[in-house]
């Protein structure tokens, strides 16, 4: 069973990554294609996602070589 500390380290993690996702999806931007890819939502969201799951997979990768599997 995972330590208290574990469960609260995920908390914060999702917590934040909670923010960063409502902020990207909130965030108004007049397209303006001289600044390039700034307000292009659905860039905006793969690249807030893809480092999360990534991360994600990364903590269960390492969560199963440390408990021994």
């Amino acid at each position: 069973m995972a330590s208290a500390a574990f469960w609260l380290v995920a908390a914060v993690v999702l917590l934040a990554e909670a923010a960063i996702v409502i902020a990207a999806l909130r965030m108004r931007v007049t397209p303006d294609p001289s600044r390039g890819v700034l307000g292009t939502r659905p860039l905006e969201i793969v690249w807030t996602l893809l480092p999360t799951l990534l991360a994600v997979f990364l903590v269960f990768v390492s969560y199963n070589e440390l408990r021994g599997g």
